[in-house]
């Protein structure tokens, strides 16, 4: 087995590990008060768009979306399936793109525009086409995109911290 191989099957494989973390953070590891509702799903999205580039983020958000509302019985709602991807590939564009930045302004960059676009316009655009959601009760998802990003920024720069996470990330 070569080089590239070995890097492909441990990318591979470590895309695989947090596509299942993503789905038990999400559907799992879950605080639901009705409409809203608060997990760390996006977690592992945002750690693959770092580490691993766009296309990794958004691979890692859709198929953990889909697989997600398998198992949970739901059925796959494209539009929520492409706000969930875009929050791992906005973010990844923008921490690729931003690397003049020091990380303290980096990374919040990078997780609030994947947050903003994946979750409060693609996925609020998603509940009110395809369920009649009201525009001011999805206002109630601001704070809640606001608070994730805040948390998942954290837990990031933790991770991040790691020396052979962050060899990965500045690749």
């Amino acid at each position: 087995m070569n080089n590239t191989s070995k890097t492909t099957v441990r990318t591979l494989t470590m895309l695989a590990l947090l596509t299942a973390m993503s789905i038990v953070f999400s559907r799992v590891l879950s605080i639901s008060t009705g409409f809203v509702r608060f997990n760390l799903g996006s977690l592992p999205v945002l750690l693959a768009a770092l580490l691993f580039g766009p296309g990794a983020g958004f691979a890692v958000g859709a198929v953990a979306d889909i697989i997600g509302g398998v198992l949970a019985g739901y059925a796959i709602n494209p539009l929520i399936t492409l706000g969930a991807g875009a929050t791992g590939l906005v973010a990844g564009f923008a921490w690729k793109r931003l690397p003049q930045l020091r990380l303290d302004l980096r990374l919040p960059v990078s997780v609030l525009l994947g947050h903003f676009v994946g979750s409060m316009v693609i996925t609020s655009m998603a509940l009110r086409i395809f369920y009649g959601y009201a525009w001011s009760v999805l206002l109630v998802r601001i704070p809640n995109a606001l608070i994730l990003s805040a948390v998942n920024t954290v837990l990031l720069r933790i991770l991040l911290e790691n020396r052979s996470l962050m060899k990965l990330a500045k690749k």
